[in-house]
């Protein structure tokens, strides 16, 4: 049996963050069916925090931000491509409709749920967040949105209450600490986000590929990984944020 220990450094904001969930996902799906007996292996996947924007930044229109994220002469071809690719994960992008702000908030809602509740739920609110955010036009700055899907995923009522306490901020020092672990892991050459670190030696920038990211899968089960003191082996695309 192998244990895989993956960190994933994203931001829910991030649409490239959005297909790599979806591509971990699939990818883990895909080992535990074709692989002999890799439904008996483990996946410790820890999610890592970051912010595009200013953690605290009031929400406002997408559209006030889309020459700042995407420069006007490219968005026809960037968000065209990031549309095909989405489909092909079962995700169908709305770039222009909602609002968009600071995503501390939602941070620390998917912490709280990978603390306490588990990987399940903490992926269920990953996905549900996501997609509030680029399919559904939501304000995911909003706690009350980010309570009902907490509620949705799984989490307790009284759970999604006490993390709605501002005066409480429940889980606020364990996401600065998971925010610094999550900096450490990016490096200072900072490529984009999502980061996707398998076993500390194997180094995904960008949404990763399936096929990529299984074969790695497949060569640590195999045995054949990266010795010690080796560098880390990247794999670098520009699918990032």
């Amino acid at each position: 049996m192998v244990t895989f220990d993956i960190e994933v450094i994203s931001d829910p904001i991030c649409s490239w963050c959005f297909i790599g969930h979806r591509a971990l996902q699939r990818t883990i799906r895909l080992y535990r069916t074709t692989i002999p007996n890799g439904s008996a292996d483990i996946f410790n996947i820890t999610y890592l925090p970051y912010y595009l924007l200013e953690p605290a930044l009031p929400s406002r229109d997408k559209t006030d931000f889309q020459d700042i994220v995407t420069p006007r002469k490219y968005q026809n071809v960037t968000y065209t491509r990031i549309t095909q690719i989405g489909r092909s994960y079962g995700i169908s992008f709305n770039f222009w409709e909602g609002k968009i702000g600071g995503t501390r908030e939602v941070h620390r809602l998917i912490q709280l749920a990978q603390s306490r509740k588990g990987a399940e739920i903490r992926d269920r609110i990953v996905d549900e967040v996501s997609s509030a955010f680029h399919e559904k036009a939501m304000d995911i700055t909003n706690r009350e949105v980010l309570g009902s899907i907490a509620l949705k995923a799984g989490m307790g009522a009284e759970e999604v209450d006490e993390w709605m306490d501002k005066d409480k901020d429940i889980g606020g020092k364990e996401l600065e600490l998971q925010l610094e672990m999550g900096r450490k892991l990016i490096g200072s050459e900072k490529k984009g986000v999502p980061v996707v670190i398998v076993q500390g030696k194997y180094r995904f920038d960008g949404a990763p590929d399936v096929s990529e990211l299984l074969g790695t899968l497949v060569g640590i089960r195999d045995g054949k990984t990266a010795e010690e003191g080796d560098d880390m082996q990247e794999y670098i695309s520009s699918n990032a944020c």
